[in-house]
């Protein structure tokens, strides 16, 4: 997979997830270096430290890469969280450590869970009438070409398209479906590709909100709606068809 971010304006983003990450590995040290002293545990304490920093450093290196291979290794380091959490005495300090670097992981979680980031693709589903995406046309410069709408998100998407684009392109994204004369504007905040004949996959951030334009706001929020109906009504197709 070749991945490309526009690392100058995501620069603040990227800034808070080490903050973060580094945040919750802070926490839980201070929580097991705590555990040692109240227990006197100093051997389960070194086996954890080195344990847990080759496991921050692991996660740190696919957070690097975006890879979602992230989110399950995330997912284990919350459940130990949780339940490292509910076995301490309540607001113990090792309580409080272990609640603050869950508090902090979460926090990583919802920033990094955008279509600029981790954009969704439905590429399981083989039947394109089911899939979690909508057809548009992508207006570059003098340019028109198709896409794919397969994410729309907290004021981004990510768009599929054979055509290649550079990072910080000004890009509008032209729906087809009851929208065909709206148009949002757009800016390429990084690119995907996973493999040779598969289509780019541009993670966006509209501006809509950029040009305090009450009407195009309304027409974004409207816009949203319909792609949530959009997808609960091809999954309700999609289980109507299989009950056939």
């Amino acid at each position: 997979m070749k991945l490309a971010l526009d690392k100058i304006k995501l620069r603040s983003e990227i800034d808070r997830f080490e903050i973060l990450h580094w945040g919750v590995f802070f926490f839980l040290f201070l929580a097991i270096f705590y555990e040692a002293i109240e227990f006197g545990r100093w051997v389960e304490f070194l086996i954890e430290t080195i344990f847990f920093t080759g496991y921050f450093f692991f996660l740190r290196r696919l957070l690097k890469r975006l890879s979602y291979s992230f989110w399950p290794f995330l997912g284990m380091l919350f459940a130990f969280l949780i339940f490292k959490l509910f076995n301490q005495p309540f607001w113990s300090f090792s309580f409080l450590c272990y609640f603050l670097a869950s508090g902090l992981l979460i926090m990583e979680s919802y920033h990094l869970w955008t279509p600029i980031f981790y954009p969704i693709v439905s590429w399981w589903e083989y039947d394109f009438r089911y899939r979690d995406d909508l057809k548009v046309q992508v207006h570059w410069n003098d340019e028109k070409f198709e896409g794919r709408l397969t994410d729309l998100r907290r004021n981004a998407g990510c768009v599929a398209s054979f055509k290649d684009l550079k990072l910080g392109e000004k890009i509008q994204i032209h729906p087809f479906q009851d929208f065909d004369k709206v148009a949002f504007d757009a800016e390429i905040m990084s690119k995907r590709k996973y493999s040779i004949g598969r289509p780019f996959n541009y993670g966006v951030k509209f501006s809509v909100y950029d040009m305090k334009d009450a009407t195009a706001e309304r027409m974004y929020k409207n816009f949203c709606s319909f792609w949530k109906d959009e997808r609960k009504n091809k999954l309700k197709k999609k289980f109507t068809r299989d009950k056939q």
